[in-house]
């Protein structure tokens, strides 16, 4: 009688000695496959991708990260992980005032956009696209069960929290990549140096 596993513990063993790497390859498969499978009629039809093709690769995109987390979560760890992937989910450790830090990035970018209406071109006035606010928390809270939840505590050490959240940052860009490309930005032609936008 032979010794040798079966396929899927080795399968398995694999992801629990490599969760991280395994946690990347997997979620960029399926979130790429997902833009890809959206965008891909329009692509081969050799047509620009449509407004609402951009906003419906948000949804398939987000299924790579949040599946590929819980997934592991359970095969890895079990069901104490998946059930610690989810009571983490709920606890707060900040007090309520820091998340006023929040409104900074919006602020900023408001700011911006307004000074460059005023002294650059009105092309840059901030549109009210106020259903974006809902697709930043959803898109927030089922890309961080993945990216937070998951592969950031197997990627870092006890004392190890800077170069792991660089690296995760770095490897967050080519996952949410296609979904970001598919807007158009404001094109201000008649711009001098406009070449460069």
């Amino acid at each position: 009688m032979s010794t040798r596993p079966p396929a899927l513990s080795r399968r398995e063993n694999s992801a629990a000695r490599h969760p991280a790497i395994t946690y990347f390859a997997l979620t960029f498969a399926i979130s790429w496959l997902g833009a890809f499978a959206v965008a891909a009629p329009h692509l081969l039809r050799g047509e620009g991708i449509p407004k609402f093709a951009g906003l419906m690769m948000f949804p398939a995109m987000l299924l790579g990260p949040c599946a590929v987390g819980i997934l592991l979560a359970r095969l890895i760890d079990g069901s104490i992980g998946l059930r610690d992937l989810f009571s983490r989910m709920r606890r707060i450790r900040v007090p309520a005032r820091w998340y006023a830090a929040l409104l900074i990035p919006p602020i900023l970018v408001l700011t911006v956009l307004f000074l460059m209406k005023t002294f650059v071109s009105p092309v840059f006035a901030p549109n009210r696209f106020f259903a974006g606010i809902g697709f930043g928390f959803v898109a927030g809270f089922f890309e961080e069960i993945g990216w937070m939840g998951f592969a950031f505590p197997k990627m870092r050490g006890k004392d190890n929290f800077f170069a792991p959240a660089i690296l995760l940052g770095l490897l967050w860009v080519p996952g949410t990549f296609p979904s970001s490309t598919t807007w158009e930005p404001p094109r201000p032609t008649a711009l001098p140096g406009s070449r460069f936008f």
